[in-house]
């Protein structure tokens, strides 16, 4: 499908937009590429393990030649495991392990029901309605008392007496570019969390706070701040790239929509605002001369997901169905590529 004077193609719900003045002139000097992670839960980094899986082992993405991964939430956490060693047929097998102890291996046991009464349940929904709700308003207003924090405390889980967070992410951070985006609950500020950045927290803290989904985890405090999960400002916050004249960015987007389609209506407000919002930010990279790839889910594969995107126990059928729709996708992009290029040698 051709837009805006044909800088855009859209094949099975890959998004390629060229840049304005493409095809850019030759270079001797190597591409500057970045990878954008976004929010989606527990179902969207097993998704996100697929398409990775997918692009890595087709040649498409070379996860060693980025020059910066952006993660948001479930991203972040994806985006960790890369920087740190972990491989995309890693993270893909990890996501389709059904044998005993896989939900060990993955980690979807570290985090346990924080209440162990109905008072205390109460008390804990109070304090995460608190969260929320200062979660969602970006403007700042004074931090809630401590003495209320403590009666009332945010996130009704916790991390469970047995998680062992060292078995699956080092506490020190990568060399290579790694930016984990959270929210500060206080002020309603973006915050990026960095090797060398102005916040001190070691890798584990900063993708602790990414993925603190509002109200259900709590917040992780680093030096004065409280942090939430960055997918409250945007599902990848692929703005942060701006400026940055890269030349190519892959953007993995659980939380979108391929295509306007059959989706339950709650599901298809959120993705297609979702999808909306990256759009614009896609446009904007465009006009300075970034050619983007943008891998969003289909409807089918959106309804897989389901409501509940923090739920176990599905991690196995949606990564296998990312990857074989990206793989599908790829191969619909290289055959429209090679009849294009036929239709015009015969012209």
């Amino acid at each position: 499908m051709e837009a805006r004077g044909g800088n855009v193609e859209r094949m099975s719900g890959v998004t390629f937009l060229r840049p304005l003045g493409y095809p850019p002139p030759p270079s001797t000097r190597r591409p500057r590429t970045g990878l954008v992670l976004g929010a989606g839960g527990r179902t969207g980094i097993a998704h996100t393990a697929g398409a990775l899986h997918a692009l890595h082992s087709s040649g498409a993405l070379r996860i060693e030649e980025l020059d910066i991964i952006i993660g948001t939430s479930a991203g972040a956490i994806v985006g960790s495991q890369l920087r740190t060693g972990v491989t995309p047929k890693d993270l893909y097998t990890i996501a389709r392990d059904t044998g005993n102890g896989a939900e060990e291996r993955r980690g979807d046991d570290f985090f346990a029901p924080a209440w162990d009464s109905p008072m205390s349940l109460m008390q804990r929904a109070l304090g995460s309605s608190w969260v929320l709700s200062r979660s969602l308003l970006r403007f700042p207003l004074p931090p809630l008392p401590r003495e209320l924090g403590k009666l009332f405390p945010g996130g009704l889980m916790q991390l469970a007496e047995h998680a062992d967070l060292d078995a699956h992410l080092p506490r020190e951070w990568p060399v290579e570019n790694l930016w984990l985006v959270t929210v500060d609950i206080h002020t309603g500020r973006r915050v990026v969390l960095r090797r060398g950045g102005p916040i001190q927290a070691n890798l584990q803290q900063a993708a602790l706070a990414s993925a603190a989904v509002p109200g259900i985890y709590p917040p992780i405090r680093i030096q004065g701040r409280t942090l939430v999960d960055g997918g409250v400002h945007s599902a990848t916050n692929l703005d942060l790239l701006l400026g940055k004249r890269l030349d190519h960015v892959t953007v993995i987007a659980p939380l979108g929509l391929s295509a306007p389609s059959a989706v339950p209506p709650p599901l298809f407000a959120l993705r297609q605002f979702a999808h909306m919002n990256l759009m614009q930010m896609v446009e904007r990279l465009r006009a300075e001369g970034t050619t983007v790839a943008v891998l969003e889910p289909s409807a089918d594969l959106a309804r897989l997901h389901g409501v509940n995107t923090l739920r176990t126990g599905a991690s196995s059928e949606i990564a296998e169905a990312a990857y074989a729709e990206t793989i599908s996708r790829l191969s619909d992009l290289v055959r429209e590529t090679q009849t294009r290029s036929s239709i015009r040698a015969a012209s």
